[in-house]
């Protein structure tokens, strides 16, 4: 753990908690000296995560805060909207669903449905997607800008986990071209043997891509004809949720 890291969220907690604080009251709250509390301080203040009150001279939560709680409370909305959908094709294809979002140059695991089949699945709600091998990964990168993915990819660490994973940058990009001709992705045995994964984008309000559906499963369940269907009904789902969350395409 990063002790400056944790020391700074220990102080956005407890102004939290306690409304205000001075450094006397932040330096015995985190069992610190007043010259550590007011150096932690002052960097959240220079971020805008606290400020100082005119008055009281005390310490307060700063404005930024409501900015993450914004950005949180959007994806949570996503999350209700979606929720009715992803149980409904789920219910439709009988196999296990999941909802993805794309923030800071990773790919989150944000919703999940699993079917009714007694099988286990390596996905888990708040589990990051590696973009180069996974469906719901591969499946938003595609629709990232072209400079957008060349800077990410520049120093890109490619984990290797089946003979399938994709390793080198010329091999992605030339597969991200694919998957934006096809409208879909494949995660077809490269991260996990066995399994086989896929994923439609979702575009948002922006007509952004920044969301995708995955579908998952063992790979022995799937078939051509049947990844076409389950593909045309994403397909539908995701349509009917960027509309819903403001999409216009």
């Amino acid at each position: 753990m990063v002790q400056s890291l944790d020391r700074g969220i220990q102080i956005l907690l407890f102004l939290a908690e306690h409304n205000s604080a001075s450094i006397t009251e932040l330096a015995e709250a985190l069992c610190v000296d007043k010259s550590t509390a007011s150096r932690l301080a002052e960097t959240l203040r220079q971020r805008d995560m606290v400020r100082v009150d005119p008055e009281t001279r005390k310490f307060r939560l700063g404005f930024r805060i409501l900015h993450l709680g914004e950005a949180l409370k959007d994806n949570l909305n996503v999350i209700a909207i979606a929720r009715p959908m992803l149980l409904a094709l789920s219910a439709q294809i009988n196999e296990s669903v999941h909802f993805c979002v794309y923030n800071n140059n990773s790919v989150y695991v944000m919703d999940q449905v699993r079917s009714s089949k007694n099988y286990a699945l390596s996905a888990t709600v708040g589990m990051i997607e590696p973009l180069h091998c996974s469906s719901v990964g591969k499946c938003i990168l595609a629709y990232r800008r072209p400079d957008t993915i060349r800077a990410l990819l520049e120093d890109y660490t490619f984990t290797k986990y089946t003979e399938k994973t994709i390793v080198t940058k010329e091999a992605l990009l030339a597969h991200l071209e694919t998957i934006r001709q096809a409208g879909y992705a494949l995660d077809d045995e490269e991260m996990a043997p066995g399994v086989l994964c896929i994923a439609v984008p979702v575009y948002d309000y922006r007509n952004s891509v920044r969301f995708s559906i995955g579908v998952s499963g063992p790979k022995g369940n799937f078939n051509a004809a049947m990844i076409e269907s389950y593909v045309k009904r994403m397909a539908e789902t995701t349509r009917k949720l960027g509309a819903a969350i403001g999409s216009t395409r």
